[in-house]
């Protein structure tokens, strides 16, 4: 196992963190908490990689929960946040999208990218869709016009915070991604995702910001479900 870092050189990273001016005691507490935050972070994001590990692996809450005497609901509250701070790379690693394929990988590492872009703590489902509709596909962009919207539209939806010019190297998959991640395995019944299925998958959170901008323009999930399946030549009761 690596060496853990010393007292002495945590001290050490603190003064350097104020080398450039004269020392001030106070602001060294300030820097001395915020190196200590990101052990703190890094720390949880280890027990969430593992935690989603497991799940991915089939474990559910109730056996993860019943290994440290917990109920099922107990581990759900105690881990669901430290999942949180996982990013998608993270995920792809521990197996939980297991199942996706390129164009819908592409698409989340997209919305994670423009996350990153604007300074976001975590990506959420605003940028997921514009992630969805740049899709070189074009399969949503088709599907929004169909049912008498513009996608040019439904982005400026999303846009409000284009201007910000903060860089963020690790945004995490925020909690609406992460539903759209379960929707759009629930969507694809097992077999490959793709961006179609993220599509869907918004579309079961109307609540989140993409799903606000998506209903605000007439797009649901009933109507995009019907004319996907249109599109591929299967009746619409063949999934629900």
């Amino acid at each position: 196992m690596p060496q853990m870092p010393t007292l002495s050189e945590l001290v050490g990273l603190v003064l350097l963190d104020g080398i450039t001016g004269p020392r001030d005691p106070v602001q060294q507490i300030a820097a001395a908490e915020r190196i200590a935050g990101e052990f703190t972070v890094l720390g949880e994001s280890l027990v969430g990689f593992f935690v989603e590990l497991a799940r991915a692996e089939g474990c559910s809450w109730g056996e993860i929960g019943a290994s440290r005497g917990l109920s099922r609901q107990g581990a759900q509250q105690r881990y669901a946040p430290l999942i949180a701070q996982l990013t998608v790379e993270d995920l792809v690693r521990t197996g939980g999208l297991r199942g996706f394929g390129d164009d819908a990988l592409g698409c989340l590492r997209r919305a994670q990218a423009r996350a990153g872009r604007l300074g976001h703590d975590a990506v959420d489902s605003g940028d997921l869709l514009v992630a969805v509709l740049d899709d070189p596909g074009g399969l949503a962009g088709a599907v929004i016009r169909a049912l008498g919207a513009d996608p040019a539209e439904v982005r400026a939806g999303l846009e409000g915070d284009a201007d910000a010019t903060t860089d963020r190297a690790r945004p995490a998959v925020g909690q609406d991604v992460r539903r759209a991640i379960d929707g759009a395995l629930a969507e694809a019944h097992g077999a490959g995702v793709t961006v179609a299925h993220l599509f869907l998958g918004l579309l079961r959170t109307p609540g989140s910001r993409a799903g606000q901008v998506l209903v605000a323009h007439g797009v649901n999930r009933p109507a995009a479900l019907a004319h996907l399946l249109g599109l591929a030549g299967r009746p619409a009761g063949e999934s629900s």
